[in-house]
């Protein structure tokens, strides 16, 4: 009888603790913008398409904040401003992400990019947030407004 007593105590502790733990994680679920956007210091537009082929316009368009596509090409960094890119094309090859980047009045740029940063902006009905390594296709139609 003890021992039962003991042990129901023990399991009621623990179902306690799960639900706390549990409880404690689903707090962030609610009330609050999951895709809270970075604000870029200058407001581009364009399409997004995804590799299920969805295409979304998107204004506020940044790469983590920043108005610039940046990737490996060999061992050096290359940085593209916005302005100067028309389309870029992304592509795995294993577990790497590359993209083919359209820049104006020059040739075609291929770069090694980091799957994991982030694509974000503003949608007519929300805000937008997508990994690299889950875009097929961006099309920057340009700047819509003047720097910030």
């Amino acid at each position: 009888m003890l021992q039962t007593r003991h042990f129901k105590r023990y399991v009621f502790a623990i179902v306690i603790v799960g639900l706390a733990v549990v409880s404690a994680g689903m707090g962030g679920l609610g009330g609050q913008d999951p895709t809270k956007i970075p604000e870029p210091a200058q407001d581009f537009s364009g399409t997004v398409v995804d590799q299920r082929e969805i295409a979304s316009d998107i204004t506020r368009m940044s790469l983590e904040g920043q108005t610039f596509l940046v990737g490996k090409s060999g061992e050096a960094t290359v940085s593209i401003p916005f302005e100067n890119i028309s389309v870029i094309e992304f592509s795995m090859s294993g577990n790497d992400v590359y993209a083919a980047v359209d820049v104006k009045g020059q040739p075609q740029v291929k770069l090694k990019m980091e799957k994991d940063r982030v694509l974000y902006g503003q949608l007519s009905y929300g805000n937008f947030a997508i990994k690299i390594e889950y875009i097929r296709k961006i099309i920057i139609h340009g700047a819509t407004t003047q720097e910030r």
